[in-house]
């Protein structure tokens, strides 16, 4: 994926590379799509079944060795709390819960009587060791602090950003909840199948996913990250819409999707909307989508990201959006 550097020095997370991971320069925990040689050890070693423990973990660091089921879990990259509360697993600390709850109102739901730990966006290594945790599962944003990791507690390093669906199933054989990740898995290919068949009246509609930056500028994305609904619901791509980064008001004019999703733009939200913003702008108005109504302003900026929720959530937003006939 492409990058931008985010407000915090700290704040290089899925969350920022999903969102703003498009339009400049780098922060230190954002990171491009997982290439073969970041892939070449992180593929769990299988397990008979979710009460083989010990078991070992082949990741991005070498092998690991968990003896016993996992009970106490931390994690100091924040997007793992959204596979992991997916999994009905809640760590006891972890990177961001502040940020969390201020900004990402869906997993924010999830957590938010879990009494989580803190570490801080900076994290704070002796918070970490005083929760002692019986397994740390951290991403490549720290893998040079491995061997101290591993001093804490045994460590696993998987990638920030790869495959939704591998994730979850590496989270599962970390912590002996495979079943629950295969479960997950085939529940939303089912939610999918029966909303692409809901959807198919909308086949011949444009669809584009945006979010809006101000000034009459929008962040665009076409790395495959919205793959999951425009295949998995059977949504049409808009027509040229093959721009990552930043997007003009009058380009995108001329591309003129029939359905418009703006994703809140959390470290520089715009007051009122973007409808708000831009209800003056004739250009704004021109569009297919402003005139027909179907621009969808989305409080959560989780969508463009590939953690499990946010695929999750996604297809119920887009369901609710674009599934009314009119």
């Amino acid at each position: 994926m492409q990058r931008q550097g985010t407000v915090f020095m700290a704040l290089a997370i899925i969350f920022v590379l999903m969102i703003t991971g498009c339009s400049g320069g780098a922060s230190p925990k954002t990171t491009a799509p997982t290439t073969n040689k970041q892939k070449e050890h992180q593929d769990s070693t299988p397990v008979k079944s979710e009460s083989a423990f010990p078991r070992t973990i082949s990741h991005l660091s070498g092998e690991t060795v968990i003896q016993e089921k996992p009970i106490k879990i931390a994690t100091p990259y924040i997007a793992f709390v959204d596979y992991l509360a997916v999994l009905d697993e809640y760590p006891i600390a972890a990177q961001g819960v502040s940020t969390i709850t201020a900004n990402f109102p869906s997993l924010s739901k999830r957590v938010a009587d879990k009494n989580m730990i803190d570490l801080g966006m900076e994290v704070d290594l002796e918070k970490l060791l005083a929760a002692q945790p019986d397994v740390i599962i951290a991403a490549d944003d720290i893998r040079d602090q491995y061997e101290k990791l591993s001093q804490i507690a045994p460590t696993v390093i998987l990638p920030q950003a790869d495959d939704w669906r591998e994730t979850i199933q590496q989270m599962a054989a970390i912590i002996g909840k495979e079943e629950k990740a295969t479960n997950v898995l085939a529940e939303f290919d089912r939610k999918s199948a029966a909303y692409k068949e809901e959807l198919a009246f909308r086949s011949q509609e444009s669809v584009m996913f945006i979010m809006y930056r101000g000034k009459e500028q929008f962040i665009t994305w076409n790395d495959g990250r919205f793959d999951p609904f425009y295949d998995g619901l059977g949504l049409r791509r808009t027509e040229g819409a093959n721009e990552n980064g930043q997007l003009s008001l009058e380009s995108l004019a001329q591309l003129n999707p029939d359905h418009l999703f703006v994703i809140n733009n959390w470290q520089a939200p715009i007051q009122g909307g973007v409808k708000e913003a831009l209800k003056g702008s004739n250009v704004w108005n021109s569009l297919n989508a402003v005139k027909n109504n179907r621009v969808y302003e989305l409080a959560d900026p989780s969508l463009p990201g590939p953690m499990a929720l946010a695929k999750i959530d996604g297809i119920e937003e887009i369901m609710k959006a674009m599934g009314k006939q009119k």
